[in-house]
């Protein structure tokens, strides 16, 4: 007897995958960034230009699949269904690195704030859909023999933590990056189709308890955060603040560090973790902010989103997925508390006691939808933070050390500040980004921020 083979399943979007360009189609670019400072002296040649050609060969020979891929819409438009032709991925081919490896030379005095500026700029011009989403600028013109590498995704492509994966393919030092001339083949997004993937495999009795055990875990998860979202709903709206007005002003980025090991210990004596010290650090910037504008209170809770990873922790670095497979929690901080150890305890109380429940998901294309329609006046959150655990150990960039590494985000909707975070090789990398109309004060907030991991002992 022959056993027919089924066909592989088309490469297609996630619904949170789709979510995103529903956003964009509404003039906001959805790009996720990163910035690593090198130190250039091993990418020069003699005459101190940028080996080019060389650094193109090295990326070529570590380009992930979904890097070599397009995204292909249906003629009808985004908004059908995978069982009709959805938004999918084109097969992996061959690719033009000339377009998406790129080189400039920065204006002098090229300090921190026009590299920043820099790569603000580029990131605003949204992504040619005709070819695969990314783009690699390196940056010349900076002290002491720098180099910015700024790389650019669309969103679509992946989350933070499945950049950071992406990150591992194209840097050396990292556990589980290639063997020099190798390319990584991650295959297809995996989105949130746990339940769907198990259903789908064939009929055994290891299939057969396989999908019962997936329902059953989907069922719990689906409970579970049916009561977080009640519990979200119960809290009311957010405190109307000055910074929560419609972005659309040129965006403005100040960068930050903390010692990791300081933060860790800081939080451990008080009972937290490196995220609640991030948070308390977050309620300090508001905290100067406000008070600046005078809209600060004794009692005023601001209430934060911060991005929760859905994949397997012990998963998420090695099986190279990408796509996007994320939550949130939305965490009260006490911004009217001056205290920064009170306010830190606060935090850590309020997280401990949820810590096992999943992140809010919006679920179902109608909720989506309404997310996306009122993300301009919307009232659920104040401030987004993202917060990832990055490389450990030092990588190199064809023969360059990477010096520093940070995330950089975007503003959308009405949340005109957002703070991400990034460990490295020992250290908390911290972007500020803020809309130049709604926040043109962001130096107070970004000094409200430092100031209180210095009085936290995290600095």
């Amino acid at each position: 007897m022959t056993l027919e083979r089924r066909p592989a399943r088309p490469d297609r979007l996630s619904a949170m995958d789709v979510t995103n360009l529903m956003v964009e189609a509404r003039g906001v670019v959805m790009h996720v960034a990163a910035l690593a400072v090198l130190d250039g002296r091993p990418l020069r040649d003699p005459a101190g230009e940028v080996r080019l050609d060389a650094v193109r060969e090295y990326v070529s020979a570590r380009l992930p699949r979904r890097l070599r891929q397009r995204l292909v819409l249906p003629p009808r438009g985004m908004a059908r269904g995978a069982a009709h032709g959805g938004p999918r991925w084109s097969a992996p081919g061959a690719i033009d690195l000339t377009r998406h490896v790129r080189t400039r030379a920065l204006d002098p005095p090229a300090d921190e704030a026009a590299l920043l500026e820099t790569c603000t700029r580029i990131n605003e011009r949204p992504l040619d859909r005709r070819y695969p989403l990314w783009e690699m600028w390196l940056l010349t013109g900076l002290p002491e023999n720098r180099v910015g590498l700024f790389l650019r995704l669309h969103h679509v492509i992946a989350d933070g933590v499945a950049v950071l994966g992406l990150l591992e393919s194209l840097f050396e030092g990292a556990p589980g990056a290639p063997p020099h001339g190798q390319v990584t083949d991650p295959g297809a997004g995996r989105g949130d189709a746990t339940v769907r993937d198990a259903a789908e495999r064939a009929p055994t009795r290891q299939g057969l308890r396989a999908t019962t055990r997936a329902v059953a875990t989907g069922a719990r998860l689906t409970a579970a955060r049916a009561v977080e979202t009640a519990g979200v709903l119960r809290a009311g709206r957010a405190p109307a603040v000055s910074f929560n007005r419609p972005v659309g002003g040129r965006s403005r980025v100040v960068l930050a560090r903390a010692d990791l090991a300081r933060t860790k210990a800081v939080a451990h004596a008080h009972g937290g973790k490196v995220n609640d010290v991030v948070l308390a650090a977050v309620a300090g910037g508001a905290r100067r902010l406000l008070e600046q504008r005078g809209e600060l209170s004794d009692d005023l809770v601001l209430r934060v989103s911060v991005i929760a990873s859905l994949r397997d922790p012990a998963a998420a670095r090695s099986d190279g997925a990408p796509g996007n497979l994320t939550g949130v929690r939305v965490v009260p901080v006490p911004v009217g508390e001056a205290d920064p150890v009170r306010r830190l305890k606060r935090i850590a109380a309020h997280t401990a006691a949820r810590r096992g429940r999943p992140p809010l998901r919006p679920g179902g294309r109608l909720l989506r939808r309404w997310m996306v329609g009122v993300m301009n006046h919307q009232r659920m959150v104040n401030l987004l933070v993202s917060n990832l655990p990055g490389p450990t150990a030092p990588l190199v960039f064809a023969g360059a050390p990477v010096l520093e590494l940070f995330q950089l985000g975007t503003n959308q909707g009405n949340l005109a500040l957002s703070v991400g975070v990034l460990s490295y090789a020992g250290t908390l990398e911290i972007d500020v980004v803020g809309d130049g109309d709604v926040v043109p004060d962001l130096d107070a907030f970004v000094s409200g921020l430092t100031d209180t991991l210095v009085q936290l002992g995290a600095c």
